[in-house]
């Protein structure tokens, strides 16, 4: 009896988590907004964007642009100094104007350009990726009589 009382307990969390997960939509974001994706006006322009945003596992970064651009997510040191050893780099032309990274790792996430000078003219940004569910209390632990 316990154990069946135990397991009906999980299974009630488990069944709530999966309203809550249900409830929650991706969100995505136009990188630069209406600007899109390309040398900046100022050199915060990307990191102001960036900084009133939550972003979770899930969401979406579209980027846009016109001409031949690229985006790389790289390690911290690499977007410090705008250099993208061992990187994969997604690129584009004129074919290609749009390239979407879903979010699926938490913690600090850094995108730079490597076209040309353009991550030293501030075509870069960093975010931290939240997991959807971090401001809710984890699941009860099940105890076995």
């Amino acid at each position: 009896m316990g154990k069946q009382m135990g397991l009906i307990g999980l299974l009630m969390v488990v069944v709530c988590l999966s309203f809550a997960a249900s409830s929650l939509e991706a969100r995505r974001y136009i990188v630069g907004g209406d600007f899109g994706w390309g040398i900046p006006p100022n050199q915060t322009f990307y990191s102001d964007w960036a900084s009133n945003k939550t972003f979770l596992v899930g969401d979406k970064l579209v980027f846009n642009w016109t001409g031949n651009q690229d985006v790389a997510d790289v390690r911290k040191e690499d977007y410090n100094n705008c250099t993208t050893p061992n990187t994969i780099i997604f690129t584009g032309g004129p074919n290609m104007t749009v390239f979407i990274f879903i979010l699926v790792i938490p913690g600090p996430h850094y995108y730079i350009s490597t076209i040309d000078d353009n991550c030293e003219k501030g075509q870069k940004f960093s975010i931290d990726v939240k997991w959807p569910f971090s401001t809710y209390a984890p699941p009860p632990t099940p105890t076995t009589p």
